[in-house]
């Protein structure tokens, strides 16, 4: 027997582009704008994104004082530097750094560059394999087309003085030196996928349910109505004279800039006059029924959500925190804590590995301990005070006088707790 396995289209398409000189990241070379278009218009997905990236950028560096150390003469400084590389790493899972040596191969100054701006070399050319390059609008969002002479290519991170020396007589001297780059990338000489992909296409679905129930509003709930009048003799437009061409459009009536003026919540419910002439120019309104979508909306929301918080590998407690019951909603907060920070930890060894690679070979020593740990998110965030105050307000509501059914609908609406639970602590 003969088993096949379904055709799986891949995620995103790397080729090479002769005319920049570069890999192109996916067929458009715009997966990360893409990306980010997404999860910007997505709510649940822009939250997973910054829960994420804070727990990776955790609480700062351990060492006191640290992060306010500056590393280039434009005042970035170290904490800016790791707030900006755990964003990039909490969506992208790279992140890329800008570097620049002296003439004594000391770093003089660092740099961040967003990822979303950085393309490979094309490896299959000697003048662009081995570089990186940078340019800030690959998405064409600025401009219609790519300017080469705006791509800056860098040489690929190599703090050895040899190396450096030999990238600077190719570069025609110090002053025409641009430096190098520290590309972090976890498939090495392939272009990542973003944290999330296996869910994007929900990015897409759950923008769609925002902008569906945008147009409810902003039509005012009302049924989906067709008018009936008679049709018009449509004029030439001889407004122009001159041109060779003759126009015809469509003019609104009168009519129908007035039934405009009836859309939207704000202008449900008023009052239309409409004037005719005679019983046979009498415009028809006939509403139209249409399938009742709210439900199928509810459902659909509420599963394309937990694909998406599933998909950041985010605990549930932590998006949805305000679902759990109001007496355990503590403990179970602090444990999705303490999971998230246990699974975020290998991230934060990476950064801390990255600053210890690049700032060792710093102009200054600006962290003479060596430590460059990353503190975790504290669990104290959610404090044990509210639980501890819930839970003496509760069995005063429990030993009071007041009658049993009082006490249930207390412990439900006002304490999250399920109508059971409730029945079961009364009784």
């Amino acid at each position: 027997m003969k088993t096949y396995l379904p055709q799986i289209e891949r995620r995103i398409l790397v080729r090479p582009n002769q005319t920049f000189g570069i890999l192109n990241y996916d067929l458009d070379n715009a997966y990360p704008q893409r990306m980010l278009e997404l999860v910007a218009s997505s709510p649940t997905a822009k939250d997973c994104w910054n829960k994420r990236a804070k727990f990776i950028g955790g609480n700062g560096f351990e060492q006191a004082d640290l992060g306010k150390q500056v590393i280039n003469p434009k005042g970035l400084t170290l904490a800016k530097l790791l707030k900006a590389i755990a964003s990039d790493k909490a969506l992208f899972t790279g992140f890329g750094i800008h570097i620049n040596y002296n003439a004594s191969y000391k770093i003089a100054s660092v740099n961040y560059v967003k990822f979303e701006d950085i393309r490979m070399g094309d490896t299959d050319s000697p003048d662009t394999a081995n570089k990186f390059a940078l340019y800030s609008d690959w998405g064409r969002k600025t401009w219609k087309n790519i300017m080469r002479s705006k791509i800056t290519f860098l040489d690929k991170y190599d703090p050895d003085p040899d190396v450096i020396k030999q990238q600077v007589i190719v570069a025609g001297g110090w002053d025409k030196y641009k430096g190098q780059l520290f590309y972090f990338n976890p498939e090495v000489d392939d272009y990542p996928l973003i944290e999330a992909d296996s869910v994007w296409e929900d990015f897409e679905t759950e923008a769609g349910i925002k902008i569906f129930n945008n147009r409810e509003v902003t039509t005012g709930f009302l049924p989906s109505t067709m008018l009936f009048m008679q049709s018009r003799r449509e004029e030439a437009d001889n407004s122009s004279p001159d041109s060779d061409e003759q126009h015809y459009y469509n003019v609104p009536s009168q009519l129908e800039r007035d039934l405009g003026t009836f859309q939207g919540a704000k202008s449900a419910q008023r009052i239309i006059v409409i004037e005719y002439e005679d019983e046979n120019s009498k415009p028809q309104f006939q509403p139209y029924s249409i399938q009742n979508n709210d439900k199928l909306f509810e459902s659909t929301e509420k599963s394309v959500e937990a694909r998406i918080i599933k998909g950041f590998s985010i605990p549930k407690e932590l998006i949805n925190s305000e679902k759990s019951s109001g007496l355990s909603n503590g403990s179970e907060k602090k444990e999705a804590i303490r999971e998230f920070n246990d699974n975020t930890a290998p991230d934060r060894q990476e950064l801390s590995e990255t600053f210890a690679e690049i700032f060792g070979n710093f102009s200054t020593d600006i962290n003479p301990s060596g430590n460059w740990s990353i503190v975790p998110v504290p669990t104290d965030v959610s404090d044990d005070i509210t639980g501890i105050k819930a839970g003496a307000s509760i069995n005063q509501l429990l030993l009071s006088a007041i009658p049993a059914e009082n006490k249930i609908a207390t412990l439900v609406y006002a304490y999250g707790f399920k109508q059971e639970e409730a029945v079961r602590m009364v009784d």
